[in-house]
């Protein structure tokens, strides 16, 4: 069975999102400080690639910046991603390579690609 998310925590990663893009510097620490708390939960990078790749009605920016987010967690943590996370990055990455935007497929694309190839190693 495919992931799929909680649509409480999905609610609580979106308003993470769109608080991250705030110019407010309080916001911005205290964005920081949730998503350290966050990364401690592997899950968090499943919630992250959905939203990149399945959450279409969301505008392209937040949905780059979960990417991004993706991203540095990947380059951080990957070796302690349980499988199934990997896997689930994986698979959404390269099912999405075509995404209709040029904005998410640059984010999948570039900062993205170097991340699943690490992943396929």
């Amino acid at each position: 069975m495919e992931w799929q998310p909680d649509e409480q925590g999905l609610q609580q990663v979106l308003l993470l999102l769109k608080d991250s893009q705030s110019p407010d510097t309080a916001t911005q620490r205290a964005v920081q400080e949730k998503l350290e708390q966050l990364n401690q939960f592997p899950d968090f990078n499943n919630y992250l690639i959905f939203v990149l790749t399945s959450l279409k009605s969301e505008d392209e920016p937040t949905r780059s910046l979960s990417g991004l987010i993706l991203k540095n967690n990947v380059k951080a943590h990957y070796q302690n991603f349980p499988p199934a996370v990997a896997d689930f990055i994986k698979r959404e990455c390269l099912n999405n390579i075509g995404d209709p935007s040029p904005l998410i497929r640059a984010t999948i694309g570039g900062r993205l690609k170097l991340l699943v190839c690490s992943l396929l190693l």
